[in-house]
C-alpha cells in the first residue's frame, strides 16, 4: 500500500488522539507529520480506520507515539558543537557547579545519548553528570537503555566521531549484534529515564545543560511558543540551552552562539 492522506484524514487522527487521550498533535508542523503517518500507516500496512482502532490500545499508542516521533540523526552531529560542548560549556558547568544537570528531552532514538555519554566518558566526568533522558515513549526509552542504534547510522556516526577529535576508537564502544549496533552499558553514566509529554510536567531539578536539538523544526510557532516557554523554565540561573543549527532562536534567551544556536536563560 501508498497511503497519500489528505489534510480531512490528518485532522480525524489528531482530534482521535485529542479527544481520547489529551494527546495534541494538530500543533506539529502539518507537512512532515503528514508524512511521517503516512510512513507508519505504509509500514504497517493499515488504513486509517484500522489505525484509529489500533490506537484504541494504549500499548499501540505508545509504540505509535515512538514511531511517529522524528528520530532522524547521527551521533555527534554537527561535531563542531559537540567540541564546544567538551572544551567549553560543559567544562565551564563543571568548574562552577562540581556537576552538571543534563536534560535530552522528547528521544526517540538514543544517538545524542550515547554521543554525551562517550563525551563524558572521555573527558572523565562520568560521575560529574546527572543525565536525564525522556521520551513520548516507553517503547523507545527501552531501546536507548538497552544501547541499540540503526546499523545503518554507523557509518556517519563513526565519521562524525573522527572529526569529533575522540580520544579512542569509536569501534571500543560497540559490538554488532544481529544486525544491530549496540553500545556497551558501562559507558552510560548516572542516568534517569522517563516518559514525558510534550507539556513536560515531569518534576526535575533546573537543568544546567538542555539538548533539544532539531526538534523545534517540526513544531509549528504555536507549539514552539509553548515549548521555549517551558524549556525556560526548567533551566537553572545561566542555563544553556542546545537547539539544531537551522532553528529559529527565541527572544526569552540570550544568544552565547549563533552559529550552533546555543542559547541561555535569561535571568
Amino acid at each position: 500500500m501508498n497511503f497519500d492522506l489528505g489534510i480531512r484524514e490528518v485532522r480525524q487522527i489528531t482530534g482521535f488522539l485529542k479527544e481520547k487521550y489529551g494527546l495534541e498533535y494538530s500543533d506539529y508542523a502539518l507537512t512532515s507529520f503528514k508524512r511521517r503517518l503516512e510512513g507508519f500507516l505504509n509500514l504497517k500496512g493499515y488504513g486509517v480506520e484500522a489505525l484509529l482502532s489500533n490506537l484504541e490500545s494504549n500499548d499501540f499508542l505508545d509504540h505509535f507515539a515512538g514511531r511517529i516521533s522524528v528520530s532522524d540523526t547521527e551521533m555527534f552531529r554537527d561535531p563542531t558543537f559537540w567540541i564546544l560542548l567538551k572544551n567549553n560549556y560543559i567544562a565551564n558547568i563543571i568548574k562552577e557547579y562540581q556537576k552538571a544537570k543534563i536534560w535530552l528531552p522528547v528521544c526517540a532514538s538514543g544517538e545524542e545519548y550515547f554521543s554525551l555519554a562517550i563525551l563524558l566518558k572521555e573527558c572523565g566526568w562520568t560521575d560529574r553528570a546527572d543525565v536525564y533522558v525522556s521520551s513520548l515513549s516507553n517503547e523507545s526509552l527501552e531501546v536507548i537503555k538497552n544501547g541499540r542504534m540503526n546499523i545503518e547510522k554507523l557509518e556517519i556516526s563513526t565519521k562524525n566521531y573522527s572529526r569529533f577529535q575522540g580520544t579512542a576508537q569509536f569501534t571500543d564502544y560497540y559490538k554488532v549484534v544481529d544486525n544491530s549496533v549496540v553500545f556497551d552499558k558501562s559507558l552510560f553514566v548516572k542516568t534517569k529515564f522517563f516518559k514525558d509529554g510534550l507539556d513536560f510536567s515531569y518534576e526535575l531539578p533546573h537543568m544546567n545543560l538542555i539538548l533539544f536539538r532539531n526538534k523545534m523544526i517540526y513544531f509549528n510557532p504555536n507549539l514552539q511558543h509553548k515549548v521555549f516557554d517551558i524549556l525556560h523554565g526548567k533551566l537553572a540561573v545561566k542555563g544553556l540551552l542546545a537547539l539544531g543549527i537551522l532553528e529559529e532562536i527565541d527572544g526569552k534567551f540570550i544568544v552565547v552562539n549563533k552559529n550552533e544556536s546555543v542559547l541561555q536563560r535569561k535571568a
